[in-house]
């Protein structure tokens, strides 16, 4: 299920869905407080517009982009979409991290995502990053392609250190050929950047020209780790009209 109505079922024709769920989401987001700050109204994007200011700083380092801190704002955004199923902040996630792309003058031909486990996929119902990654490609106009794939399930790395996390994911990713003079991948968080590298890795190992990495927040010491849960104080805040449906 959707965090909203699909476009076919809006209207009777079809034709008059993207403009009226466009309306249902001006409404709502009027009326339920935002996921980042539970006080002020969360807007037709879902974030209210000072959460959406504070959240992004962003980043450039080498062939990596960032739109901003795994913590504050941007912190409990993603954690809502990734831990409370709240995919209605992925569209606005991967548009503001697209504009950063365009900003800092990357062309890429190609976006793809860093992929879950099928295992982990299935209970979780949705791939974060894959969500995030559409929307960038749309922000670009270039094609999404599920190039990468999990060739075997890998523990969770929450309390694991560099060195362990490279070696849980070593030969864990394969890619489909990527005759692709230059694909994005796209993910949630950076921690170490051993999955994003495992993944650049088998991208290039499969004939991709050139990969560059743009990832929402990178996190900042140990309190930011991806795998932190919710705490219970954001999870109440949570717009249940953003939420997916299970």
């Amino acid at each position: 299920m959707r965090a909203f109505p699909s476009s076919r079922s809006a209207h009777p024709s079809g034709a008059a869905g993207p403009a009226l769920l466009g309306a249902i989401r001006r409404v709502l987001g009027g009326l339920l407080p935002c996921p980042a700050c539970g006080v002020r109204a969360a807007g037709a994007t879902g974030v209210c517009a000072t959460c959406a200011r504070r959240a992004v700083a962003p980043g450039l380092r080498g062939d990596r982009l960032w739109l901003g801190i795994y913590e504050g704002p941007l912190g409990r955004i993603v954690r809502a979409l990734k831990y409370r199923g709240v995919t209605g902040l992925a569209p606005w996630l991967g548009d503001r991290l697209g504009a950063e792309v365009v900003r800092v003058g990357w062309r890429p031909t190609v976006v793809c995502a860093v992929p879950l486990h099928r295992s982990r996929r299935r209970r979780r119902g949705f791939n974060q990053a894959e969500l995030i990654a559409r929307q960038v490609a749309r922000r670009l106009a270039v094609p999404y392609r599920p190039l990468l794939r999990r060739t075997r399930a890998t523990p969770q790395q929450t309390r694991m250190q560099r060195a362990a996390r490279l070696r849980n994911v070593r030969g864990a990713f394969a890619s489909v050929p990527a005759q692709e003079a230059s694909v994005l991948l796209i993910d949630d968080v950076w921690t170490t950047g051993a999955t994003a590298s495992a993944c650049r890795a088998a991208l290039l190992a499969a004939g991709a020209g050139r990969v560059r990495i743009a990832v929402v927040a990178v996190a900042r010491g140990p309190a930011s780790s991806p795998g932190e849960p919710p705490d219970r104080a954001s999870a109440s805040r949570t717009p249940t009209w953003l939420r997916k449906r299970r």
